[in-house]
């Protein structure tokens, strides 16, 4: 048992109080120090990561809990030596694979203070009486933009339209749930009370988010029962496709539930036909779901907001501020068309979440939330809308410039057109493309596709930049081969302000030799 006196030394080493004020803002200073340093590339060994093998860093991590503690400057020192180097470097200019650059000076600011108040969403009186409102004014910003009714005096929680949840997976499964109990009243209570392997969810072939197949795998419903639509060279949805579709699921006796639709799939970019996939939506009597985690940034900008005419027809919404708004993770939303279905999803009220405007009444899957919306209530409130749309629109144009570059550059191929802030690309030196059009078509294929995957890799484990990669049709038939053929992508992606012209011309140039080392080593000049 610990007496009064050790316990009064342990306060006044490890916990903030009273008398250890001074040292508490010291250790908080370096540790804000450290953190800003390895945004801004200082004292590490690379401008992305200093790549080291799994085993190592499980080698140097794993280990038998502390029976005695150590000083904090020495966990600091740990944390650097350790953790720190051989962590991803989101915020490098250099960092050009996804837009989660997680830099913004107010969402920093933001991301550090919702840890200092320690606010509960849950409830509103007793844990959280200034965050839930808080919440609230975020949730109306970014209805507002989308063009959503707006509340700004909520007789409940259910006039608020919005809940912000982890992430995008988890915002598109509350998607689903919200169809599943709009089609289905009191499944929630009652349980399904239909066959579930006759519910069919329709998503684009090929550039349809994980999440989704993964929601229905979690509610029961059944990956295999996700519908997979034709996905037109543009990358959206091939819509003949999918009204022929619908029809035969409905002459089969199986149940339409939803359409998901995208600003700005996960891999391309690209955005659909809102005002048409609405109409067939409505027409069969679904839900229309737009995952909008990526695009919905578009609706900041004057310029750039009729890309996506139509997206406040959808009857739920996401947004992933971690991804477009340079806001640190996790920071995500759901917007329902009609705020007062979130009811259809309300839990079970007890003495926690039962009050007026608790956000935990209707915020599936989570019981204690953090306040994460304060950093983007802080981004907001510094930037405002106008300077964010600026950004977007600059962020978009680079990105065009980017694809300007790869189309000058000699066996390089762009293979979609610049929607919003993605360039994928193939590598494809001329030895193979003319293997590619010969008798040993598939073998080309393989060298093809293992060649790009080693060069993304090369390039990540250098350390120097980072881009992404994956498999997916040429939909648009750059090759000319047909909308069958798979290969293994290349991708920029970009969000962070710091990325510059120059940033760009020195990776394709660094992309170009590496790509040419690698083709040399499988002996493919």
């Amino acid at each position: 048992m610990i007496d009064e006196k050790e316990l009064k030394s342990i306060i006044k080493e490890d916990f903030i109080s009273d008398i250890n004020q001074k040292e508490s803002e010291e250790i908080l200073s370096k540790a804000v120090k450290l953190g800003i340093d390895f945004k801004l590339s200082k004292n590490t060994k690379k401008p992305v990561v200093n790549y080291k093998e799994q085993n190592q860093i499980m080698m140097d991590l794993l280990e038998e809990i502390p029976i005695k503690g150590k000083n904090i400057n020495l966990v600091l020192d740990e944390f650097k030596n350790k953790i720190m180097d051989g962590s991803v470097n989101f915020s490098s200019p250099n960092f050009i694979a996804f837009p989660d650059c997680g830099n913004s000076l107010a969402a920093l600011t933001g991301h550090i203070l919702f840890g200092m108040l320690n606010q509960n969403l849950i409830n509103s009186i007793h844990t959280s009486p200034t965050a839930t409102f808080v919440e609230m004014a975020v949730i109306n910003w970014l209805r507002s933009i989308v063009g959503y009714k707006v509340n700004n005096n909520p007789k409940d929680i259910l006039d608020v339209g919005g809940i912000n949840v982890t992430g995008g997976v988890s915002a598109n499964t509350v998607g689903l749930l919200l169809a599943r109990e709009n089609k289905f009243p009191g499944t929630i209570n009652k349980g399904l009370q239909c066959d579930p392997k006759k519910l069919r969810v329709f998503l684009p072939r090929s550039i349809g988010h994980y999440s989704i197949t993964a929601a229905l795998g979690w509610m029961g419903l059944g990956k295999d029962n996700a519908i997979e639509v034709d996905t037109t060279p543009g990358f959206t949805i091939d819509q003949k496709d999918l009204i022929k579709k619908i029809k035969k699921c409905k002459d089969n006796g199986e149940i339409p539930l939803a359409l998901v639709a995208y600003t700005g799939d996960s891999r391309t970019m690209a955005i659909d036909d809102f005002p048409e996939l609405y109409k067939i939506a409505k027409e069969n009597d679904m839900w229309f779901h737009i995952d909008a985690c990526h695009g919905l940034s578009l609706c900041f900008s004057d310029k750039l907001k009729e890309k996506v005419k139509g997206i406040e027809l959808a009857d739920s919404i996401t947004i992933d501020p971690h991804k477009v708004l340079f806001t640190p993770y996790t920071s995500s939303y759901i917007l329902i068309k009609e705020p007062r279905k979130f009811g259809l999803i309300a839990g079970v009220s007890d003495l926690i979440t039962k009050e007026q405007y608790s956000f935990g009444q209707i915020t599936p899957l989570f019981g204690s939330r953090a306040f994460n919306s304060l950093k983007v209530w802080f981004l907001i409130k510094h930037l405002g809308k106008e300077k964010i749309g600026q950004l977007i629109e600059h962020r978009h144009d680079m990105v065009k410039y980017f694809a300007s570059l790869v189309e000058k550059t000699e066996d390089f191929y762009m293979m979609n057109d610049v929607t919003i802030n993605s360039a994928v690309y193939l590598y494809v030196p001329k030895k193979l493309k003319e293997e590619l059009y010969g008798p040993e078509k598939l073998n080309a294929l393989g060298k093809i596709n293992t060649l790009n995957k080693n060069i993304q890799f090369r390039i990540f484990k250098e350390g120097q930049y980072y881009i992404h990669t994956f498999q997916l049709n040429d939909f648009k038939n750059v090759m000319g081969l047909g909308t069958e053929i798979i290969f293994q992508m290349q991708r920029l992606m970009l969000g962070n302000p710091l990325t510059t012209k120059e940033t760009l011309n020195k990776f394709i140039e660094y992309s170009n030799k590496i790509a040419k080392e690698e083709a040399l080593i499988m002996g493919h000049k």
